[in-house]
């Protein structure tokens, strides 16, 4: 085993602006000074990629550790040892990235309406190899202006493309926001957004965020929160139509739109008075998957020859393998290498988000 495969990685603070406000409810979570809401308001908390942001080149934002292992770039650790990093499946399904993300965002507005690119469409438009499937666990919320915490997904019955275009060409915000169905959401929910599917997150949230390995999003507000978009910002190089022609119009009744984003327990397993329980798997996604593990004293992970990322919802948490021991604080994100194996989680009590890569189906011979 190499260094980069063996040891448990914990990153570091991971700041960036997104048109959207909030922040102080994240520097809460994540244990850091006190903030105003304002633009800096998302955290990336385990990204081989970084972010797309205006006035920032490629590889912007990419994860660094913590300064106690040594502030090194999530890439540079994946490219000592790709496949003890990655394991060997996911180094051939996504070569030298990982196959899930993670951040964290905290909201006091809506944020724009949006969708991202499926898998077809994000290799014909942006020369990507994946798509972004995202998945939010709502971590805190808040009531904004009396209102109750919400999020926005999927179009309602009668919605069609032309109404869509038409509605975006006159930029009536309002009759766009309710082209979507409205969701209350709570502390504990789980809500999955297939690529393509319109969404945006509603005031009141700190939603932690897993998702494939892409930052592309197509955006179909000028103005958002005082910022005005530019042509790329919204559509990332694609003119109108082509950007419109990304989002998934499908439609849903209320009942087909809860059953298809709204997430809740499968496989449970238990240790002693810890257990674990798969929030989302291949029957829902075979983007990634999403466990939610709950720590009263120790929980050890089962060896799946594959990486994972782990961070702490509730409590901190100590990681512990054969070779070393390193303590996780709520909030903060850390990758367990697919070489890393015999994990177990310690704390008296926590609730930890574990994010785990696609389901490998082995070809047919």
């Amino acid at each position: 085993m190499s260094e980069a495969s063996s040891r448990i990685w914990i990153f570091d603070h991971d700041r960036i602006t997104r048109p959207y406000i909030g922040g102080t409810l994240l520097n809460q979570w994540r244990r850091m000074e006190p903030a105003e809401n304002n633009h800096q308001c998302e955290e990336l908390l385990v990204t081989s990629i970084g972010a797309i942001s205006s006035g920032h080149g490629e590889g912007y934002a990419i994860s660094r550790t913590i300064a106690a292992q040594g502030g090194k770039r999530l890439d540079a650790i994946i490219a000592e040892d790709p496949s003890g990093v990655l394991g060997p499946r996911s180094q051939k399904r996504l070569p030298n990235q990982l196959g899930v993300l993670a951040r964290a965002g905290d909201t006091i507005v809506r944020l724009v309406l949006q969708c991202h690119p499926r898998k077809e469409d994000a290799a014909r438009y942006f020369h990507s190899p994946c798509g972004k499937t995202e998945a939010w666990y709502i971590a805190r919320t808040q009531t904004v202006n009396g209102q109750p915490s919400c999020i926005y997904a999927g179009f309602l019955p009668g919605v069609t493309a032309a109404l869509w275009k038409s509605l975006f060409e006159k930029q009536d915000v309002a009759a766009m926001v309710d082209c979507l169905h409205k969701i209350e959401v709570k502390q504990g929910d789980v809500i999955l957004i297939p690529a393509g599917m319109p969404h945006a997150v509603g005031p009141g949230c700190l939603f932690l965020e897993i998702h494939e390995c892409s930052d592309i999003t197509i955006r179909v507000e000028r103005q958002v929160n005082g910022v005005t978009l530019t042509d790329e910002e919204m559509f990332n190089g694609l003119d109108g139509e082509h950007g419109l022609g990304l989002f998934d119009m499908t439609t849903y009744t209320e009942d087909e739109i809860r059953r298809r984003v709204i997430m809740h327990p499968k496989a449970e397993v238990l240790q002693g008075a810890s257990r674990s329980v798969m929030m989302i798997d291949e029957t829902d996604t075979d983007a990634f998957g999403m466990q939610i593990v709950e720590v009263h004293g120790e929980y050890t992970l089962a060896n799946t020859g594959e990486h994972r990322l782990c961070v702490p919802i509730d409590g901190d948490v100590k990681l512990t393998t054969p070779q070393e021991s390193v303590t996780l604080t709520q909030g903060w994100g850390a990758l367990i290498p697919a070489e890393c194996s015999s994990v177990t989680l310690q704390a008296e009590t926590a609730r930890v988000l574990i994010g785990l890569p696609a389901v490998i189906k082995e070809e047919s011979k």
